[in-house]
């Protein structure tokens, strides 16, 4: 999300990595998605962040969908990326979407000393960001955290699939640098997939 003079001018999805689709107008129908920021907050501001149907939601649109003759979505995840790819910004409107917002994009977080310190703004902002995380100094506070994760993810409105574990000390992130998939100073880590029977 680009916000230029304090207002959303832009939303695109990440694509490549170097080019995406520009999904403005179906963002802005994301009611949880702030169109203008707060005096306090930069003026320029690039932020990234995930959109997700809630599970709830995704129960609702598919009983929508089924009423109406048409065909059901698969799973929260692939509904949500189709919403946000429609054409006409009022299909994308009356799906239940909604934003975790959870870093910098290119412009106004230059500021920050820490992600956490960073992640506190972007709430005070009106952003939502990630309903739970957890700082740890040390290995063994992390593998504890990523446990302790787990035994939460049903409980959120979201699914996840994993942990991301992040080195808050920004100062570091140039030092530390990039491959073609991502950023040394951030990992993910999977959980083991759910099974269930159909």
């Amino acid at each position: 999300l680009r916000y230029e003079g304090g207002r959303l001018v832009r939303a695109a999805t990440r694509g490549n990595g170097q080019v995406g689709d520009d999904i403005t107008a179906n963002a802005a129908t994301i009611a949880s998605i702030p169109k203008v920021l707060p005096a306090d907050a930069p003026r320029e501001l690039e932020v990234r962040g995930e959109a997700y149907m809630t599970r709830e939601g995704f129960v609702e649109l598919n009983a929508r969908q089924e009423a109406a003759g048409l065909e059901t979505f698969a799973n929260p995840r692939n509904a949500c990326a189709g919403s946000l790819k429609q054409l006409d910004s009022r299909v994308t409107a009356e799906r239940p979407l909604d934003v975790v917002i959870y870093n910098a994009g290119g412009v106004g977080c230059d500021g920050f000393a820490s992600h956490s310190e960073m992640i506190a703004a972007f709430g005070r902002w009106g952003f939502p960001v990630a309903p739970w995380s957890k700082y740890a100094k040390t290995l063994e506070e992390v593998y504890a955290a990523i446990d302790e994760l787990q035994a939460k993810r049903n409980t959120f409105r979201f699914e996840i699939d994993g942990a991301v574990i992040k080195i808050d000390e920004r100062k570091f992130y140039d030092t530390l640098g990039a491959t073609a998939h991502g950023p040394r100073w951030a990992r993910a880590y999977k959980y083991a997939p759910e099974r269930a029977e159909t």
